[in-house]
C-alpha cells in the first residue's frame, strides 16, 4: 500500500503523543488514524475500513520509514512494562503496545533538547531503569501518583512550593491533573480509578465539601482527599508571601502591610481591590499565579504556610 514518508517533526509530534499521560487506546488509535489519513497515498481508502491489527501494523511501518532497514525495540518493552504499572490495560491496549514502532531509532533522529519530557527520558534511559532514569533527570516520567486539583492556580503553584520544601514533583513522578473547575473533580476522579492504579490525592477548596462526599465512598485505600480548611487555594498563601510577590513584580514597594492577604479565606476579593486600587488591571488567577511562580524563583526561603506543609507532606507520603 502506496503512502508518503512522514516529515521528522511530524513524527515527533506523534511519538509525544504515544507516550504521554493518556489512556493507552486513546493516544495510540488518535495518532494512529491521524497518520494513516495524513500519509496514504490512495484517497479512496477510508481509516474507518482497516481492521485493529491491520491499523496497528500500517501505522508503526509509515512511523518507522525514514528509518533504514535495521530496527531497535529495546525500549518497546520498558514502555510497555511502565504502562503496565499504570494503566488497566485492554487485550486492545496491549495491542497498541506490542506495535513494531522503533521507538528507540526514532527518538534517536533528535537532540535531547529538541525532546518534550516524556521523550526525553526514553532517550536518556540507556541501562538505567525507569524510576532510576526519572530520579537522575527530572523527567517526570514514568508517572507515580496524580494530585487531582481545581484549577490552575494550583497546576501552576504546587510543583513549585513542594520543590521548596524538598520534594521534586519531576524526580518523583508526581503529575498535576487540573479537573477544570470544581463541578468536574468528581467525574474525573470517577474515570481516573477505572484507569489508572496509581494513587490519587485530591485538593479541594473549603467549599467543595458536597464534592468531597459524592467522591468518598468510591475514594480508594490508596488514595487521599484534602479539604483546604478555610477559603481556596489563593487563601492558603501568607499575606507576606502575596505582599512580596506583588511588590517584586511590579517593580514597586505600594504594599506594606500584610493584614489584607492573610489567611482568612478572602484572599481573591482582596486581590480584585489591590490590583484594581493599584492600576494593574483585571485580577486573573492564572496571572497571578505566574507573579508568585516568578517570585518563588528568586526567593530562596519564602514564607510559606503550614497547611501548604502538611498538603505537601500528605502527597510525599500517599
Amino acid at each position: 500500500m502506496k503512502f508518503k514518508i512522514p516529515e521528522i517533526e511530524y513524527i515527533k509530534i506523534c511519538l509525544d503523543r504515544l507516550t504521554r499521560f493518556k489512556p493507552v487506546i486513546e493516544r495510540y488509535e488518535r495518532v494512529f488514524d491521524d497518520v494513516l489519513s495524513k500519509c496514504l497515498i490512495q484517497s479512496e481508502i477510508k481509516v474507518s475500513d482497516f481492521l485493529l491489527d491491520e491499523k496497528i501494523e500500517l501505522a508503526a511501518k509509515i512511523l518507522n520509514s525514514p528509518l533504514n532497514e535495521f530496527s531497535d525495540f529495546s525500549l518497546n518493552e520498558t514502555i510497555k512494562n511502565d504502562e503496565k504499572e499504570i494503566f488497566y490495560l485492554t487485550k486492545d491496549d496491549e495491542k497498541f503496545l506490542n506495535s513494531k514502532i522503533d521507538f528507540y531509532s526514532l527518538i534517536n533522529l533528535f537532540k535531547e533538547e529538541e525532546l518534550p519530557l516524556n521523550l526525553k527520558r526514553l532517550k536518556l534511559q540507556g541501562a538505567l531503569t525507569s524510576k532510576k532514569t526519572r530520579e537522575k533527570y527530572s523527567t517526570l516520567f514514568p508517572v507515580s501518583k496524580v494530585v487531582l486539583v481545581e484549577g490552575i492556580t494550583e497546576e501552576i503553584l504546587l510543583i513549585e512550593f513542594a520543590k521548596i520544601l524538598g520534594l521534586d514533583f519531576k524526580k518523583e513522578g508526581i503529575f498535576v491533573l487540573g479537573a477544570g473547575g470544581k463541578n468536574q473533580v468528581a467525574r474525573k476522579y470517577y474515570k481516573l480509578i477505572e484507569e489508572i492504579k496509581i494513587p490519587i490525592f485530591i485538593l479541594l477548596d473549603s467549599d467543595a465539601k458536597e464534592i468531597a462526599s459524592l467522591i468518598a465512598p468510591k475514594l480508594r485505600n490508596k488514595d487521599k482527599i484534602h479539604l483546604i480548611k478555610t477559603g481556596e487555594f489563593e487563601d492558603i498563601l501568607t499575606g507576606k508571601l502575596i505582599k512580596n510577590a506583588l511588590n517584586f513584580h511590579f517593580a514597586q514597594n505600594m504594599l506594606n502591610g500584610e493584614s489584607e492577604f492573610e489567611e482568612n479565606g478572602h484572599a481573591v476579593v482582596e486581590l480584585h481591590d489591590c490590583f484594581k486600587n493599584n492600576g494593574w488591571g483585571e485580577f486573573k488567577k492564572a496571572d497571578f499565579a505566574k507573579i508568585i511562580r516568578e517570585y518563588l524563583h528568586q526567593d530562596k526561603n519564602p514564607p510559606i504556610s503550614d497547611e501548604l506543609k502538611l498538603i505537601t507532606n500528605e502527597i510525599k507520603n500517599l
